[in-house]
């Protein structure tokens, strides 16, 4: 891989978030709390990451002057609060999100909030790289099944600056691998893992 590391530093922690972040935070475990105790189907592969911390992280890039561009995606978007958090920092933001339950619950969010992000049904796997279909078919939490998102995005992967997604364990590489094959050189890549916090990575030219 072509993937450069750059380190967060834990005074990350001490940015202080908006009260507009705040907000968003706050509404969207209220929804998310509210939709965990549904009679309905259990979602298994909807877990939620440390949206402050998230928040953070994304102001700690932009300070730093780390980003190329400003096109954000959330890759398994779910209630679609990192690419809301995004918007808030002017980026042009999208999520893509398999679930049509969430991607409804993160739309009916984001009008509520008055929050310019668009979310979209689909796998976030492009469709037109050799081989990538085949890396995510033994991966249990990613679906390859379903048509090219990108193109009812109308952009394409390469064409983002900052990527964000909350991998299971042990599915990080296979993020990775799909980044570092379609993304462009100087995007990031933001990944929450769990305990160990959050990991960026830039793309760079081979």
């Amino acid at each position: 891989m072509s993937l450069q590391s750059i380190v967060i530093p834990d005074s990350m922690r001490e940015i202080e978030l908006s009260q507009e972040a705040t907000q968003l935070m706050d509404r969207a475990n209220e929804k998310i709390e509210r939709f965990m105790l549904r009679d309905q189907q259990v979602i298994e592969n909807f877990v939620t990451c440390d949206f402050h911390l998230l928040g953070q992280s994304l102001l700690w890039i932009e300070q730093n002057h780390l980003l190329a561009g400003d096109r954000f995606c959330e890759l398994g978007s779910g209630f679609g609060v990192a690419a809301m958090l995004a918007a808030m920092q002017d980026m042009e933001a999208v999520g893509i999100e398999i679930e049509a339950s969430l991607v409804e619950q993160s739309s009916e969010l984001a009008d509520e909030l008055g929050i310019g992000v668009d979310f979209f049904q689909g796998s976030f796997i492009p469709r037109d790289v050799n081989g990538l279909l085949d890396w995510g078919a033994d991966i249990e939490h990613v679906d390859t099944g379903e048509g090219d998102v990108y193109e009812e995005i109308g952009l394409s992967m390469d064409e983002f600056d900052l990527f964000f997604a909350f991998p299971w364990p042990g599915e990080h590489e296979f993020f990775e691998s799909v980044f570092d094959a379609c993304a462009a050189d100087g995007a990031l890549l933001l990944t929450y893992r769990g305990r160990e916090g959050m990991n960026l990575v830039r793309k760079q030219a081979d």
